[in-house]
């Protein structure tokens, strides 16, 4: 969802120094990591050293090359409660303001729920930036599909073989991640919307091993 861009230095510090904690417990180089997970080394580079914020494409790739969760990347995980073969059960509560927020030039990112290490879908709340698709820049593809809620505004839903449709608040619209994509706000009023991801990629870090 978006390109990079220079994040607050208490929010960048942040990530990119336990994204750096989590790349030296494996033991892994930046080349390493970089050759895992498709991300060029100068870009995870820059993202430790909180220059630049990750996409979303960007964050998956981390975690398949780091074998790990979106949950993980973020931070400490929430401990697991005991196993009690009676209850196959389980939920995680996240109260308001307890997000995990990330900016990118075209959205203000709030992924929700970070705090659960295993699961099949990325929540998160998306504040739109752009007003047009050449403010925008290049559509986004990553793996996966994505399911979106429009909260707030007006939403242009731009892609690559649909012609671009306005979508307003209580609208929805699930679409093929791997097509390019954009989300722009339609007017100038603010735009947001739920979005929630879920794909190959997702599925493949939550159940690898």
């Amino acid at each position: 969802m978006g390109r990079s861009q220079p994040l607050e230095a208490s929010a960048s510090n942040k990530f990119g120094q336990h994204l750096k904690s989590l790349r030296k417990a494996q033991q892994l180089t930046l080349a390493e990591l970089a050759t895992r997970s498709s991300v060029s080394t100068s870009a995870i580079s820059k993202i430790e050293n909180g220059v630049v914020s990750p996409t979303y494409d960007v964050l998956v790739k981390l975690t398949s090359g780091l074998n790990i969760s979106i949950g993980q990347l973020f931070g400490e995980p929430r401990p697991e409660p005991a196993a009690d073969p009676g209850f196959n059960g389980w939920r995680i509560i996240e109260k308001k303001g307890q997000s995990e927020k990330l900016e990118t030039p075209n959205y203000s990112h709030e992924y929700l729920c970070t705090g659960l290490k295993k699961k099949a879908m990325v929540p998160a709340l998306a504040r739109l930036k752009a007003h047009s698709i050449k403010e925008f820049g290049p559509l986004v593809r990553h793996d996966g599909e994505e399911f979106l809620y429009v909260l707030e505004g007006k939403v242009a839903l731009h892609t690559s073989y649909y012609a671009t449709i306005e979508l307003e608040v209580g609208d929805c619209a699930y679409i093929d991640s791997t097509m390019g994509h954009a989300y722009v706000a339609a007017s100038d009023e603010p735009a947001a919307l739920l979005c929630v991801c879920v794909g190959l990629e997702v599925d493949s870090y939550v159940n690898r091993r």
